[in-house]
Formats: structure tokens, C-alpha cells, sequence
């Protein structure tokens, strides 16, 4: 019988640390990039993502954190992933709702309401993001506490020995 694949909301702030591995975390991010390609989980963004990850490249690349070659490079690595894009626009008044009452940007929202909708986990690297909703959404946690999820090989063979 097959494991079933967990689905996960990922926000921008994640995805950018499997580009930029100086960024804090960054190795927390790269396990559930793993789990991603282990087909353990399942990656699903708001369906403006792409907008964001440009956004984010091009933000990097004006603070002198990467070169205009490598934000090309990332950009066009990322956007190539298979995530699922999730249609946010009958989750925009609750997304405003949200950054209203907690004085966040309402693109940055967007991932609550989707990840609570659906009963799954929104993982995040923006920690004002984290530090102002996580309290009143269980659904938000915090990159840096993700643990894998994928079995190591002895694992699995402990599991599944070979007949």
C-alpha cells in the first residue's frame, strides 16, 4: 500500500532559500524541497506565486545579495517547478480581513485562508508574518521546525525488506 502524499501551502519567503542558501533556514527549506522531489508531499502556492518569486529575485539581486545572471537563473528554475496553483480570488476578502486585523500585506495573506480552507499546513520563512499569525492560525508554522519526511534508505528497507 502506498504512503499518501501530504499536501502543503509553501509562501514565497521558503521557495527563495532553495535559491539563496545564505538565507537563515535555508537548509530547513532544501528538506522539504527534498520531501517535494521524494513525492511526499505535494507543493501548492497561490495562484499569484509567480509574481511574487520575480518580485523576490529582483529584490535580492537590488540588495546585492545575488548577481542579475543567478536571479535569471533562479527564477526561471523555480517557475519551472510543478507546484499547484490555487485560484485565490474567492479567498480575497478573508485575506484582507486577515492583514487588516494583523497589520500584514494582504499578498502575504493570501496562503492563510488556502491553507486553512483545505485543512493543511502553510509553511513560511517570513517571520513577521510567522510571529504575527501563527497564534491564530494553526495552519501557519515556521520553516525553520520543519522536519523531514521522507524515509531515509535503511528506513525503508527496514520497511519494505527485499524478498
Amino acid at each position: 500500500m502506498a504512503d499518501s502524499i501530504v499536501r502543503l501551502v509553501v509562501d514565497c519567503s521558503v521557495v527563495v532559500k532553495w535559491k539563496i542558501p545564505t538565507e537563515d533556514h535555508a537548509a530547513a527549506a532544501e528538506e522539504l524541497l527534498l520531501d517535494w522531489e521524494h513525492h511526499v508531499v505535494e507543493v501548492s502556492v497561490p495562484n499569484h506565486f509567480q509574481s511574487e518569486v520575480i518580485s523576490a529575485f529582483l529584490r535580492a539581486y537590488r540588495r546585492d545579495r545575488i548577481t542579475a545572471d543567478e536571479a535569471r537563473e533562479a527564477i526561471g528554475d523555480l517557475l519551472a517547478l510543478p507546484f499547484v496553483l490555487c485560484d485565490v480570488a474567492p479567498l480575497a476578502e478573508r485575506a484582507f480581513v486577515i492583514a487588516q486585523q494583523h497589520q500584514q500585506r494582504v499578498y502575504d495573506c493570501l496562503s492563510v485562508p488556502l491553507a486553512a480552507r483545505d485543512g493543511v499546513e502553510l509553511w513560511t520563512g517570513d517571520e513577521r508574518l510567522y510571529n504575527a499569525l501563527h497564534v491564530h492560525y494553526t495552519c501557519v508554522r515556521w520553516i525553520a521546525d520543519y522536519q523531514r519526511r521522507r524515509l531515509e534508505e535503511d528506513e525503508v528497507q527496514t520497511q519494505h525488506p527485499q524478498t
